[in-house]
């Protein structure tokens, strides 16, 4: 069982984790016990006269001192990791229950206009992205968002399922790569401004500079030796810095500019560095992991190795922020001519490929996401994609979001264009959850992850829902007007070429019709695949006459298209569209009284509805519904 795997790795790391950190804490221990001998002995041998053995014991504590550092380094690295690794596992544990231990829920990513995302939960609190994500930089949470938003061609799903599948067993491969992700939060930090360095016109230093940088600074150091043994003047080694003062001011503005736009994520790219390394290391097949490993090069070179240079260069340059160091070493080793040099010449060798290295990792990154959901989830089905007409198959599917042993699967095909569902039922009996359940699934395998089902078939579809329209005070819109223009939308969606117009003719209503520019995204266009709709209590802003006669006439409409989905109601006279066509079909969650209490079994059943609740709901809150007389 995947919690109890989880529950004993969190158990093994956080073991791990007091181990290391027993041993940081002894190193720190004799690293201060060191520090505080050596300066004693150095002290005792000064004051008895033993210069040289100072200055050896001065030495020799200096570069002790800095090893046990280095030790403190790597040892509190692994503490972290191990402590990352601990996290990862109790975060997995909790998602099982539909718990979520990381903050990110996605809702940068949000927007009202989206044909589904809204609807189906996909970001927020509790959504699709926060039980997948398992991302960490800037490009993975990127991308993840990107395949939540948008269906992927059926051979971009099938390569994904590929690497998907190779990836889900390599579970101490994933979590290490997500650990080492841990290590510095400053990833998840847009890298934008280096990548307009990396990709900036060239702008190379005054040949001049590059025998200046080296000449310049063993000059001046000759004068100040010169100086310090009495042969020279203070003037000559002032008028020498005055004259390095005049060579960096040449620079200091390009100087300025390159940290500013490298600093940000100067930390970041050591993080970075042991990403490319480990994403380097992966040894599966699946296409699209080779296409990675091979997105990671640069002339042969491995991105590590390449953007560990990087972080060399840019943390070097950076020095020059302290105005101390800037001061007594910069000015004269004439630091930035140096740094901009090297960072120019990397540049020009690697900057195009900046971009495609972080693509290429976000991309690995949001393959570790799914692998991760499949992992967690082994009774999930790897979802079919068919390629022929629409088809929407569902066996035993239930929502993603609901812990697994607390909802109820369903099923139910969907096959043809020009096709509805119509599901009525009670009060609170399923009917939208169902409705969540089949587009939440669809959006998951379109995206190439499992679904939460027996077996599921899909077709490249365009989903789009209309469930939770609101009102707006800001436009002056109603919750009625709100779901027209979110039908009209459905309606330029479903034909080739969009109808403007009246609005109302969906309903008889005396709104005035909306066209694109009120608000509409601009991906709100067709698209060369099918729709696949799920409105939720569709028209109910409005009477029953002008609802029933507005539902009728969208379904009829949706007929001549090729767009096919499923509406959930209360109007029990829509089923009839049953009866004299055969593009609708009929299916109704029911509730039962039993004792008084009303009981629900979220069990889906073909025909419509025959029993209803709102009367005992309404009792049940005390309004004295035996007080209406029948008219």
């Amino acid at each position: 069982m995947p919690i109890e795997t989880f529950q004993q790795r969190q158990q093994q790391y956080r073991q791990a984790e007091q181990a290391v950190q027993r041993q940081y804490n002894q190193l720190a221990f004799w690293r201060l016990v060191w520090f505080i001998s050596s300066i004693l002995v150095v002290w005792l041998l000064i004051r008895h006269d033993y210069q040289a053995g100072a200055i050896s014991v001065g030495f020799l504590g200096v570069a002790g001192f800095m090893f046990m550092l280095k030790r403190h380094q790597t040892i509190r690295r692994e503490r972290d990791l191990n402590h990352h690794l601990a996290l990862i596992n109790e975060d997995e544990a909790a998602r099982l229950k539909r718990q979520y231990l990381r903050p990110e829920t996605g809702e940068e990513f949000a927007d009202p206009t989206h044909y589904y995302s809204g609807d189906l939960d996909v970001f927020g609190k509790h959504s699709l992205y926060r039980l997948l994500n398992r991302t960490h930089t800037y490009e993975g949470k990127q991308r993840l968002a990107k395949w939540l938003k948008a269906p992927a061609s059926p051979d971009a799903i099938r390569l994904r399922q590929q690497a998907v599948g190779a990836l889900t067993s390599q579970l101490d491969w994933r979590q290490q790569f997500e650990a080492l992700a841990y290590l510095d939060d400053t990833i998840g930090n847009s890298p934008e401004s280096l990548r307009q360095w990396a990709t900036a016109e060239a702008a190379p230093l005054p040949a001049y500079l590059n025998i200046v940088r080296f000449l310049l600074p063993a000059v001046t150091t000759g004068l100040i030796i010169a100086w310090m043994v009495g042969y020279l003047p203070g003037l000559a080694v002032l008028i020498a810095l005055a004259v390095h003062g005049l060579v960096l001011s040449q620079t200091s503005k390009l100087a300025q500019g390159v940290s500013e736009q490298t600093f940000d994520i100067t930390k970041a790219l050591n993080t970075f560095r042991s990403l490319f390394e480990h994403a380097e290391q992966q040894k599966s097949e699946a296409t699209r992991i080779r296409a990675i490993k091979q997105a990671l090069l640069s002339n042969g070179i491995p991105a590590s190795k390449t953007i560990g240079r990087l972080s060399s260069l840019t943390e070097g340059l950076n020095y020059r922020r302290n105005p101390y160091f800037y001061v007594f070493v910069a000015v004269l080793t004439l630091w930035d001519v140096h740094y901009l040099h090297r960072l120019e010449r990397w540049r020009q060798q690697h900057g195009p490929d900046l971009s495609r290295w972080f693509e290429a990792l976000g991309e690995l990154e949001t393959l570790n996401s799914l692998a991760g959901f499949a992992f967690a989830h082994p009774g999930y089905a790897i979802p079919d994609i068919a390629e022929s007409e629409l088809t929407l198959e569902a066996t035993a599917a239930a929502h993603p979001l609901l812990s697994p042993d607390k909802s109820v699967p369903n099923s139910l095909s969907l096959t043809g264009s020009g096709q509805t569902v119509l599901i009525t039922g009670s009060n609170m009996s399923g009917k939208s959850t169902f409705l969540r359940t089949l587009g939440a699934n669809a959006v998951l395998a379109l995206m190439g992850a499992v679904v939460s089902a027996e077996k599921f078939i899909c077709s490249p579809v365009q989903v789009f829902t209309s469930m939770r329209t609101h009102d707006s005070l800001e436009e002056s819109t109603s919750s009625f007007y709100a779901e027209l223009k979110r039908l009209q939308t459905l309606i330029g969606l479903a034909q080739p070429q969009p109808q403007t117009g009246l609005t109302e003719r969906l309903t008889g209503a005396t709104e005035a019709a909306v066209n694109r520019s009120d608000g509409t995204s601009d991906q709100m266009k067709p698209l060369p695949i099918p729709v696949l709709y799920f409105l939720d209590e569709i028209l109910k802003g409005t009477n029953s006459a002008d609802r029933h006669r507005g539902a009728e006439a969208l379904i009829r409409q949706l007929h001549r298209t090729s767009a096919s989905g499923f509406v959930s109601t209360h109007d029990l006279e829509l089923g009839q569209l049953s009866d004299a066509s055969n593009f609708v079909r009929n299916y109704h969650f029911q509730s039962d009284l039993r004792n008084g209490e009303l009981l629900f079994d979220y069990k889906l059943r073909q025909g419509i509805c025959e029993s209803f609740n709102a009367s005992q709901l309404m009792r049940a809150i005390g309004i004295q519904m035996d007080a209406v007389q029948p008219q």
